[in-house]
């Protein structure tokens, strides 16, 4: 099985590889003052910045040589930036830096503008030089596509999901690999957002979505089989239907409103496959054929047990008549053994004794007890 390249990012939004240049040349052999504008993350947070790249060269610390040009950011939805726009023309001095979270954030407030972050929006950042006065306002020298992301970066809030196996199966998972680390226990943090379910038949190119909000989802631990149909049944899918070499597409879409489903489906914050591997008729046959050995196992060990548990008390029960007829036919037996004991007594008349020897002796007539 070939490898299943797992990547955010990928067909997330047009505008992101939407680099544009101006055909004009570079006032100056500076990266500072660049013909081409680049960025190595898509989303950022708290702390984090793009990785600004001008002319390829990572820019590692702010520019001294100033670019004077207009900025434009627009800030909105992903699939339909309309939001309310935000534009700085004020910038005869501009000095590249790199875009970190905060630097963003902080240009918002200075244009005056209050915006509510989410990571389900995206910031559109326009940049057109200004060469001998003016900027030519239809041709941008380049086109940013951004995501601030609000929450706390970290392998339980990841940019990046990857797998230590391509393929799941009821024999075999496969462990979720977060931001490069490799998470064998699920995480304690919640990281709320939609999850849609794709699933991929095989030879089919269309994905058909099943969407869901979870507001304690966690990352982390490992992807097993049941865990995936579990997932699809939460979906009210039927999973009986997957067929062999089928794919599964699981897209996050962090944040956003619980209510609403997400707009843009190609919009996800993140995007992982795997390969589905259904267990086979001889396996379903194999598995209930062992279940049901499980069951009649189970309830023939129940039943020995009731029957141990039955034996034993009739065993107590018999055991106690026993002792119980014994004791009366002891007591029985020394009753009469004590009624048949016989006496000897002693009689007399005048100068004549006799002795008389029964059970219940008694002096002839005549006689008296001595």
């Amino acid at each position: 099985m070939g490898s299943i390249k797992k990547s955010i990012w990928i067909s997330v939004l047009a505008l992101v590889a939407s680099i544009t240049f101006q055909p004009i040349a570079a006032q100056a052999a500076d990266i500072c003052v660049p013909d081409k504008i680049e960025i190595n993350k898509f989303s950022i947070h708290p702390g984090q910045s793009m990785g600004l790249l001008l002319n390829g060269q990572a820019l590692t610390a702010p520019c001294t040589t100033t670019d004077p040009g207009i900025a434009s950011f627009i800030y909105g939805d992903r699939d339909d930036l309309v939001g309310e726009s935000v534009t700085v023309t004020d910038f005869n001095s501009w000095k590249w830096k790199d875009f970190t979270y905060e630097y963003v954030v902080s240009l918002f407030k200075d244009a005056g503008k209050e915006q509510k972050i989410d990571a389900q929006k995206v910031l559109s950042f326009h940049f057109y030089r200004i060469v001998d006065g003016t900027a030519d306002l239809s041709n941008p020298l380049a086109t940013l596509g951004i995501v601030l992301d609000p929450t706390t970066a970290g392998p339980c809030h990841p940019d990046l999901v990857e797998q230590s196996s391509d393929f799941v199966s009821p024999k075999q998972g496969s462990i979720e690999i977060l931001n490069g680390v490799k998470t064998l226990a699920p995480c304690s943090e919640f990281d709320p957002g939609w999850v849609g379910l794709g699933y991929i038949a095989p030879g089919s190119n269309s994905v058909s979505i099943s969407q869901l909000y979870f507001d304690q989802w966690t990352w982390g631990g490992e992807v097993t089989y049941k865990y995936i149909i579990d997932l699809f049944t939460m979906a009210n899918v039927d999973t009986t239907k997957f067929e062999k070499d089928s794919m599964l597409e699981l897209r996050f879409f962090r944040g956003g409103d619980p209510k609403v489903y997400p707009a843009d489906l190609s919009a996800y914050t993140l995007v992982y496959t795997l390969k589905l591997q259904p267990p086979t008729a001889a396996e379903i046959a194999a598995e209930k054929a062992a279940a049901d050995k499980k069951i009649a196992d189970e309830k023939a060990a129940a039943d020995k047990l009731i029957a141990d548990e039955k034996a034993a008390a009739d065993k107590v029960i018999a055991d106690k008549a026993a002792a119980d007829k014994a004791a009366a036919d002891k007591a029985a037996a020394a009753a009469k053994a004590a009624a048949a004991k016989k006496s000897t007594i002693t009689c007399v008349k005048g100068k004549l004794t006799k002795k008389v020897t029964a059970v219940k002796p008694v002096c002839p007539k005549g006689y008296k007890k001595k």
